[in-house]
């Protein structure tokens, strides 16, 4: 799927050493050939994801994110 400003994804931050699995719901801001920038609608921290991360830890159903965390 091709990605454009102002999609909804759902990015599934895994990390199991410290305990922290958390699910942000994103608005993409901007992007490129090979990276995008999604931002957080709540507090508006912004994260750069390279476009492989799509499938893996950004996804495009709320559902998806939540079976992956």
């Amino acid at each position: 799927m091709q990605l454009k400003r102002k999609d909804k994804i759902y990015y599934a931050r895994i990390i199991p050493s410290h305990g922290i699995y958390d699910i942000y719901d994103l608005t993409i801001r901007t992007v490129a050939d090979t990276w995008f920038v999604g931002i957080d609608k709540r507090d508006k921290h912004a994260f750069l994801f390279n476009t492989k991360d799509i499938g893996r830890v950004v996804f495009f159903e709320r559902d998806e994110a939540l079976r992956v965390v």
